[in-house]
């Protein structure tokens, strides 16, 4: 029997976890927005925005591991792909805070602080991020150089010894 997609259920991490994340995510966007637009302290929404961000990234890492059609499938895999997201928020959540802390409050260093951050997030979730679950077979086999056969030789040899 096939499953229409309405009828799927959630296989991997779990749904709450999923929902809860994107609720205070996105009530930490509006709660910051608020905060500029009535000229109150934004830090209760920077700090709700990072928890529901920290939720939805562990989410993305728990469901990466346990969806069997993923390509990461270790522990070490799913903390590269968790750093990387991380990184991402932090990246562009730090510009966000310090472009808005020039105008409109005074909490610009947290932009900056998150900038910092998310380079070290980004640089040690590529380090430890499985390359081959992004980089073809192909690519990471020949690296640039000629193709071989299983022979060893080149392609182009062994079209000359058929001739």
């Amino acid at each position: 029997m096939v499953e229409s997609p309405m009828t799927e259920t959630w296989d991997g991490a779990s749904p709450l976890l999923f929902l809860g994340g994107a609720a205070i995510f996105l009530g930490g966007i509006a709660l910051f927005g608020y905060d500029l637009f009535a000229g109150n302290d934004p830090f209760r929404g920077i700090v709700g925005n990072a928890v529901g961000a920290a939720l939805l990234i562990g989410w993305a890492a728990l469901d990466t591991v346990q969806d069997p059609n993923s390509e990461v499938n270790t522990g070490g895999g799913a903390a590269g792909t968790a750093l990387l997201l991380y990184g991402m928020y932090l990246l562009l959540g730090g510009v966000t805070i310090a472009a808005t802390g020039l105008f409109f409050h005074e909490r610009g260093a947290i932009g900056l602080w998150y900038v910092g951050l998310a380079i070290v997030s980004i640089v040690i979730g590529f380090l430890i991020f499985p390359t081959g679950s992004v980089v073809s077979e192909e690519e990471s086999k020949t690296d640039g150089k000629s193709e071989k056969n299983q022979t060893g030789s080149d392609s182009k040899d062994s079209s000359k010894k058929a001739e």
